[in-house]
């Protein structure tokens, strides 16, 4: 079947495309990113296309420090967002569009989570008129390749340069983390067996504190720093960890389950990143 990402050569995007690929999904010659040329360059290039699976992906990513100082430019990606799910109300993929959102939509002082409620909004309007939409809410998503605007790599790389005290932003905040191969598989698992319609929640059910996280990071790495919080930094949700237990719309309730450890998932991102030096 043909599949188009947009977003391809973001971090989940490298990480997935491959991924479809191997299961008989996708061509190389139908990867593409709306984000980085005008998106009417891309819907004209694709007048008349037939796609059976859009995945959409593209996004601006910062971190919400700058999030909060952007100003109007940090709403860019409805745009984005409206614009693609008008292509996809002309252009409806045959079998499914997968429309990331996320576990964010908690956080309403945060901008991001009004573009991931204002994606949910669409991607419902999508449903309500037959285009069949699968709605995925990932936790917090990490791996050895990812962007240092993420709190996972930044922390683990300072980690690894072993800084006395450590400083880590946000502390005593509890995140759900995903390792990338589990979030990429659930998106490929959902593609066929996740609900239309409804937001579906990612992630391992787990919470670990940032604190912890960082404690964890200079264990493997062989050191014990002082960790202290950087408190000149905004907070965002207190705690986010999937529902897992609760018989609602979470992705373990339709079959899926994760398979890397908090534990194993940092270890892989110690080696990885090692090995890019």
């Amino acid at each position: 079947m043909n599949v188009l990402i947009t977003g391809a050569a973001g971090f989940i995007g490298r990480h997935l495309a491959p991924k479809l690929t191997c299961a008989g999904y996708i061509s190389q010659s139908t990867v593409d990113t709306v984000w980085e040329r005008p998106l009417e360059q891309f819907v004209e290039r694709r007048r008349g296309r037939s796609f059976d699976v859009v995945v959409h992906l593209a996004a601006n990513i910062v971190n919400v420090d700058a999030r909060m100082k952007m100003g109007m430019e940090v709403f860019k990606d409805i745009e984005l967002d409206l614009a693609m799910c008008r292509w996809l109300e002309k252009n409806p993929p045959k079998k499914c569009a997968v429309l990331l959102s996320s576990c964010a939509v908690d956080f309403p002082d945060d901008p991001y989570c009004i573009v991931k409620r204002n994606l949910e909004a669409m991607a419902l309007v999508l449903h309500k008129k037959g285009v069949p939409v699968v709605i995925l809410r990932p936790f917090s998503g990490y791996g050895g390749d990812q962007s240092l605007e993420y709190p996972f790599p930044s922390i683990l790389q300072r980690a690894m340069n072993r800084e006395e005290p450590l400083v880590v932003w946000g502390s005593e905040q509890v995140r759900d983390w995903i390792h990338i191969d589990d979030l990429t598989d659930a998106i490929v698992y959902g593609i066929s067996y996740f609900p239309k319609g409804v937001p579906i929640e990612v992630g391992t059910g787990i919470g670990t504190s940032i604190f912890q996280l960082a404690k964890l990071m200079a264990g493997e790495v062989g050191y014990a720093p002082v960790i202290m919080p950087d408190r000149t930094k905004p907070k965002s949700s207190n705690y986010r960890v999937a529902r897992t237990t609760l018989n609602g719309y979470v992705a373990q309730r339709y079959g899926w389950e994760p398979k890397i450890s908090l534990s194993e998932g940092i270890r892989r991102a110690v080696s990885e990143r090692k090995s890019s030096k």
